[in-house]
């Protein structure tokens, strides 16, 4: 995993190498530290008395004794001074490396998640992708610079803090060494067990975060049915389940702390024994041993620290396999069908658009099945059918959200898996059944796609689907933000502004699904002019429920089970008596004057009271 975070280290190598620089003059001073410790504890207990002193190791530098009272806190200042700037140094330099990596992490996950597929969306819950770009990311940062550097400071202190020990007496080195290894063991117990339970706790907050965004973008549903207290107890179920993780990484904490302690103890304990026998024997000086002692002292301390950093780093690598495991998911533009095909630029639709022998199935499920249809250029095409039929998958195969199992989807003779997805999806404009907003400004809305669109452009856009006036009487007109997903509009207020994004783009292939579904009569009246303006000269697939806004479509393909069960226009499904004719009776029965009205019969209320009961 590190090896993988690592691969973006090349942008802050220039911080990474003066961190390591910084990172070894704190080792260095460290062990200059313990080094000086025993000589001036020797010339404070002598009162002087003593010949000249070596302060470094190997006698390279040696002072006179009677410049000692001077030197001394010269010496310890000095050092004190490098230690305390190059732990600045290391900290600054190493947390500039760390945060960089993360930003960059967190960008390339973003613009992946960007990239999926839509079935990944359908398998994946929104709050969970939330929880992975901002928890788990979070969690690796810590990782990524105070962790990674602690890793390295504190290794490169023990390398000179041992240096300083062997050098001073290599043979009570070895019995000071002995308990060393014992904490390997509890170093990697205590690691597996802290990335296992730090991995429980990212999914529990995963599911946490998807609770929590659902429950507040479906507040008005939560509150209509009273459900507040049943989401609260869902929510609780999972706090408390992530609580629990949390008590357990606290537990392996708390216990891999004493356990280092011990071990340390009984090294202490070992080296004291040992120098004790030593200095008793005349074969350690104790001045030496001071220097000795303080120096495992140190030695110990980083140790520990290790172990804390391990149970740090496993929580990162923990975040680190979740992000990476995301990362590693296969994208619209790395998918097998599209490295297989050459790409091509689709620049506009010439002749027509075909289906020849399309299937496709979710799952295991199939919803669509040998669909063959042309479509001439500037056609009008209307998709109907029950409820289930797989009208809007239909459609959602031409920008290929989805990719097809069987078959091609040819546009003037190519399959459009040989065009990029960016030229494809640039040629084609969507006004979906559920109106997508953002919480921008109207304008921003409106010319989303295409941000250097001039003002009249946009005013021209709104006033084709009916937008303008509405538009005019906000607080600050076009400039007016609208609020999550256009919370401060209505519905038939955002369905137009929908419309005009659409119309804005000026593609030549337009799609339409239930566009005009959340307007009133009359405004729909208007913005049906609108779309007939814009379709005018334009390949148009039209989903429709009602079956009047589609009367004067070129061709009517009804969908029944997936397949294609009747093709034509209006008058002549009429005239066939099929399921178009089934669909079209049905909504419109009670208009005609040999129908009872819309009043609902004592008999009706008996109905619908059994279906209540």
């Amino acid at each position: 995993m590190y090896l993988r975070i690592l691969k973006l280290l090349p942008a802050y190598k220039l911080h990474f190498f003066l961190a390591i620089l910084c990172m070894f003059a704190f080792a260095l001073s460290t062990g200059a530290l313990a080094y000086i410790i025993g000589p001036v504890m020797k010339f404070l207990f002598t009162s002087g008395a003593a010949e000249d002193i070596g302060i470094v190791p190997f006698g390279l530098i040696s002072i006179p004794k009677e410049k000692m009272i001077i030197a001394v806190p010269v010496i310890i200042i000095l050092v004190a001074v490098v230690k305390g700037l190059s732990s600045f140094g290391q900290i600054y330099f190493m947390g500039h490396v760390g945060q960089g990596l993360v930003c960059d992490l967190r960008k390339k996950l973003y613009e992946h998640i960007l990239n999926m597929p839509i079935g990944f969306f359908h398998a994946n819950p929104s709050g969970v992708l939330m929880s992975r770009l901002t928890n788990d990311v979070n969690m690796l940062q810590t990782t990524a610079s105070e962790s990674f550097a602690a890793i390295i400071k504190q290794s490169l202190t023990l390398i000179v803090l041992g240096s300083v020990i062997v050098s001073l007496d290599w043979k009570l080195s070895l019995a000071a060494f002995v308990c060393v290894p014992l904490a390997v063991y509890p170093l990697r117990k205590f690691g597996k067990k802290m990335k296992k339970v730090s991995t429980k706790g990212q999914v529990t907050m995963g599911n946490i975060t998807a609770l929590l965004q659902e429950a507040i973008t479906g507040v008005r549903i939560v509150k209509a049915f009273g459900m507040e207290k049943y989401e609260t107890e869902r929510f609780d179920t999972e706090n408390k389940r992530f609580t629990k993780w949390q008590l357990k990484s606290i537990k392996v904490r708390a216990s891999s702390s004493p356990l280092m302690e011990t071990i340390g103890a009984v090294g202490f304990a070992i080296t004291i024994w040992y120098a004790a026998f030593r200095i008793e024997s005349g074969e350690l000086k104790p001045e030496s041993f001071i220097s000795f002692f303080a120096a495992v002292l140190m030695f110990y301390q980083p140790l520990k620290a290790l172990n804390g950093v391990n149970l740090s780093i496993q929580n990162g690598l923990a975040a680190a396999a979740r992000i990476f495991d995301l990362l590693d998911m296969p994208s619209e533009t790395s998918s097998t069908t599209t490295e297989k095909r050459p790409e091509r630029k689709l620049e506009t639709i010439k002749e027509s658009i075909e289906f020849k022998g399309v299937s496709f199935r979710y799952e295991e499920k199939w919803i669509l099945r040998g669909i063959n249809l042309t479509v001439p250029r500037s056609t009008m095409v209307a998709i109907v059918g029950s409820s289930g039929a797989g009208k809007t998958t239909f459609v959602n195969l031409l920008p290929r959200f989805y990719d097809i199992d069987e078959g091609s989807l040819m546009i003037d003779g190519v399959d459009t898996r040989d065009f990029s997805l960016q030229t494809l999806r640039e040629q084609i404009a969507i006004v979906s059944q559920q109106v997508i907003l953002f919480n921008d400004t109207v304008r921003g809305n409106i010319s989303y796609g295409d941000r250097d669109r001039n003002e009249q452009e946009v005013v021209d856009a709104a006033i084709a689907a009916n937008a303008h006036d509405f538009i005019s009487k906000l607080p600050d007109g076009y400039d007016t933000v609208i609020g999550e997903s256009g919370i401060k509009l209505s519905g038939g207020e955002r369905q137009r502004l929908s419309i005009a994004r659409a119309i804005l783009k000026n593609a030549p292939l337009l799609i339409l699904d239930e566009a005009t579904s959340s307007l009133d009569t009359e405004s729909e009246l208007e913005v049906q002019r609108g779309l007939e303006n814009l379709m005018a000269g334009r390949t148009t697939f039209v989903i429709a429920h009602r079956l009047s806004t589609i009367r004067n479509a070129d061709t009517i393909v009804v969908l029944s089970k997936g397949k294609i069960s009747e093709t034509g226009n209006h008058d002549e499904l009429l005239r066939a008596k099929g399921e178009y004719h089934r669909l079209y009776t049905m909504q419109f029965r009670d208009k005609e004057p040999n129908n009872r009205s819309s009043e609902v019969t004592v008999a009706d209320n008996t109905d619908i009271n059994k279906v209540i009961n």
